[in-house]
């Protein structure tokens, strides 16, 4: 027996949603290693506890806030149990395959979408707070962000405005980038860890599990397998060669050494700014597109770093610029719609108010909700410091433990830190073994 065309679609998007699935988990690897071997094992935990809750959230009614019947007009879906009754399993005829694996598929991205924040703020705020804070966002953010697009006749970018956003980049890069960046200036700035503090091999498995699984990504977005499928996967290929190429040659001419990091950020910007894109574009237009937002990200990054907010924020910029720079993009150079192609700039109009409208809401909201979090409930226990401040406890020599054999170093170390001889000038303590 042949299977029928939808039992394809639904194959299709049950496959690239669990290669989306992916993305979490690469993203802990590649964000936490750029902090080190225990930064990565936080942000692990934090993108796999946000899925789980993003998956139970969507269940319990979260996924009809984000494709259902309209609760209100244009905004929001009405919230519905329907996931979890299995579409009507008990009937006859039972569901349909394909509904189901749709929702698989959005749902995976919705998981995506928290994994970003999660990842960002995982070295700021406490577990406690990060499960509160993501079943506040998605209320508020992801579902009203994710209705916007994936509802394709009420939604108000897609339905009202005319947006082109085939994989929701605006839930996913713009609203996830926006808020994450909203919690990290709530938290303040931190130190920023020296390359040799990474850890390498975190970064490689991380960043080679996001490239894959951000193609599964965008290769669903079509939902179905038709004429736009194998263009929207070259066009993926296509847009993450050049980002991956623009960024090497960036850290080739300011740096002076191109990196494993240099092509993963470059591949990962350009993913990320076909997005929105992979469906109307040529494979030209795809190339110069992955370019360009892989030379927007990288100025981006390096301006970012200078203001001392950790890590996360390159993650934050790539996910945010990309995205904006995918969707205004469409509004020049998309097939039919585009200023080239048609003359005028509706679709840049439309594409631009969506955008920004989604980041500075996301931003502000998670702004807002990081700061009710920090006086109620409680946002974070680390402590950050100004750059002149000293750090306590940390500007003290480490003193060893005296052993079993009555080491006199050790001793005479610890006596000079306490009474602060270690600090005058002319008094230095003098390491172990100094004199073997």
């Amino acid at each position: 027996m042949a299977a029928t065309s939808e039992q394809v679609d639904a194959l299709l998007l049950f496959f690239c949603g669990a290669l989306t699935l992916l993305v979490p988990v690469g993203l802990a690897f590649f964000v936490g290693g750029l902090g080190g071997r225990a930064a990565a094992s936080r942000a692990l935990l934090f993108a796999l506890t946000g899925t789980a809750v993003t998956v139970l959230l969507g269940v319990l009614g979260g996924y009809g806030m984000l494709a259902g019947r309209p609760l209100i007009g244009h905004l929001v879906g009405t919230p519905s149990l329907d996931l979890a009754t299995g579409f009507g399993a008990a009937e006859a005829h039972g569901p349909r395959v394909y509904d189901l694996a749709r929702a698989g598929s959005l749902l995976a991205v919705c998981c995506v979408s928290v994994a970003i924040v999660g990842v960002a703020v995982a070295s700021r705020v406490t577990l406690r707070a990060w499960l509160v804070l993501t079943v506040l966002w998605s209320v508020l953010v992801l579902y009203p962000a994710g209705y916007a697009v994936f509802a394709l006749d009420d939604g108000w970018a897609t339905g009202v405005l005319g947006v082109i956003d085939f994989g929701g980049a605006l839930p996913i890069g713009v609203a996830a980038g926006a808020a994450a960046a909203g919690v990290i200036l709530a938290c303040g700035r931190t130190e920023h860890r020296p390359p040799e503090q990474r850890s390498f091999g975190a970064i490689a498995i991380g960043g080679t599990l996001v490239w894959v699984g951000w193609l599964g990504l965008v290769v669903g977005s079509e939902g179905a397998v038709d004429s736009y499928t194998g263009l929207i996967a070259i066009n993926a290929f296509v847009a993450s060669g050049g980002g991956c190429l623009a960024w090497m040659i960036v850290d080739r001419v300011l740096l002076r050494r191109p990196t494993t990091v240099s092509a993963l950020c470059g591949a990962f910007s350009g993913l990320v700014a076909i997005t929105a894109a992979a469906g109307v574009l040529t494979i030209g237009w795809s190339l110069l597109l992955g370019t360009i937002a892989a030379l927007a990200c990288a100025t981006m990054v390096d301006l970012a770093a200078r203001a001392r907010f950790g890590p996360s924020m390159a993650l934050i910029v790539i996910v945010t610029v990309a995205s904006l720079v995918g969707l205004l993009y469409l509004g020049l150079f998309a097939a039919g719609g585009g200023m080239v192609d048609s003359g005028n700039f509706d679709l840049f109009t439309a594409q631009a108010i969506a955008g920004f409208s989604v980041l500075i809401g996301s931003f502000l909201v998670g702004l807002a909700l990081a700061l009710a979090l920090r006086f109620t409930l409680g946002l974070t226990r680390i402590g950050y410091r100004a750059s002149n401040e000293p750090t306590p406890g940390r500007d003290r020599p480490t003193v060893p433990a005296r052993n079993a054999a009555g080491d006199g170093d050790a001793a005479e170390a610890g006596d000079a830190a306490e009474s602060g001889e270690a600090s005058r000038p002319g008094h230095a303590v003098r390491p172990r073994g100094a004199d073997r």
